[in-house]
């Protein structure tokens, strides 16, 4: 059993992400602020986000995160971002461009080229990777990465787009896997043990 903390930026309702990796098995914690003492309590650190990159970051920024996700980064800990905390793990977006992101991976994002924005919905992903390879995920975003060397899967609405990257420890997924059906849960499990 992993023990996994849920990090709170007050962006977006955590009932279902923390449904669904309680039911992978894991313990849960669910973190508001910072501490060294996350080093030997927690295992994984998992970050959703909703709503604008801007606003997320600077709830990185005014709780102190920054500095400990990246200490967390440097020595290899398990970090799982989702929806817009997947984004902040890049260095910026053309939604808020003067925001600055935590740049784990090189790259921006950029508003979705299709009419119908924000893409709300179910999308086959396209994978080299087994394990994600012609799954289905439910996404809600009007902004994402169109290209990165990590991505693990891709999907299209309007053009391709990262649906999913991976360097090491460190995790991005564009779509909620906790909204994803089995495939989802199974996702879940497999990051946070």
């Amino acid at each position: 059993m992993s023990r996994v903390g849920v990090i709170d930026l007050d962006s977006g309702n955590l009932l279902s992400i923390n449904t669904a990796i309680k039911a992978a098995g894991n313990e849960l914690t669910v973190v508001k602020q910072p501490s060294e003492t996350l080093f030997t309590s927690i295992d994984v650190l998992v970050m959703p986000g909703q709503g604008r990159f801007a606003y997320v970051m600077k709830q990185i920024d005014d709780s102190g995160w920054r500095d400990f996700l990246l200490e967390w980064y440097r020595n290899g800990r398990r970090l799982v971002g989702i929806c817009v905390g997947m984004q902040v793990l890049f260095e910026g977006s053309d939604e808020d461009p003067e925001a600055k992101g935590l740049g784990f991976f090189p790259g921006r994002c950029h508003k979705l080229p299709h009419p119908k924005t924000p893409m709300v919905g179910w999308a086959q992903l396209d994978s080299y990777k087994l394990s994600l390879k012609d799954q289905f995920a439910y996404f809600v975003n009007s902004f994402a990465i169109t290209e990165c060397h990590f991505a693990t899967s891709k999907v299209t609405y309007g053009q391709p787009f990262c649906a999913s990257v991976q360097k090491g420890n460190l995790y991005g997924f564009q779509f909620h896997p906790e909204k994803s059906g089995s495939f989802g849960r199974e996702l879940i499990k497999y990051v946070c043990q």
